[in-house]
């Protein structure tokens, strides 16, 4: 089981400081928008930290269930096909992966770059919390229903590795902008 988190631990260390590079970059690059119906990389990070705001409501909520059941003295038993479900969500990263997004994760574009950045990194804060609350397997008490690709149950460890890779799809959404944009300064 430490395994497992400890892969989830690195998948949040990762994307979260990858994400944090980005606010780093010019604000050009950050407002560039190859066509007009296209997220630029500021959206794509609004859109990240919205989507991490309403999984991480399931998280949380999750999270003080599977405290209960642990102290009502209920048994982490680990499912025989547990190992597989986490191939399933890495699909999740992948660009040919089709989502329709609901609207309330669509950017608005009235957070400024600093409330993003503070809220990501509350997110990850809040990401990190809840693994240390469920270093002994109590992730495993609770799952919750996961539409997106079909999912089905996902415990609280597979749920924040979706989060995970959730933003690993839009790192690399925002390399391909960037690398669009490096190529229509080479135009001019």
């Amino acid at each position: 089981m430490r395994n497992v988190i400890q892969v989830v631990r690195e998948a949040l260390l990762t994307n979260f400081r990858e994400l944090d590079s980005w606010f780093e970059k010019d604000h050009v690059l950050l407002h560039f928008k190859p066509e007009r119906d296209q997220w630029n990389i500021r959206e794509v990070l609004e859109h990240i930290s919205l989507t991490n705001y309403f999984l991480l409501l399931i998280i949380n909520k999750s999270t003080r269930r599977a405290l209960d059941r642990k102290r009502n003295g209920q048994t982490v038993i680990l499912p025989a096909d547990y190992e597989s479900k986490f191939s399933q969500i890495d699909v999740i990263s992948s660009k040919s992966f089709g989502w329709v997004r609901p609207e309330h994760m669509e950017p608005t574009g009235l957070k400024n770059m600093q409330e993003i950045k503070a809220l990501l990194k509350q997110q990850y804060a809040q990401c990190m919390y809840n693994l240390s609350l469920l270093k002994n397997g109590e992730g495993l008490l609770v799952f919750t229903n996961m539409s997106v690709n079909q999912l089905g149950k996902l415990d609280i460890y597979q749920y924040i590795y979706f989060l995970t890779k959730h933003i690993e799809r839009h790192i690399n959404q925002m390399k391909r902008l960037e690398e669009e944009f490096e190529e229509s300064a080479v135009m001019i």
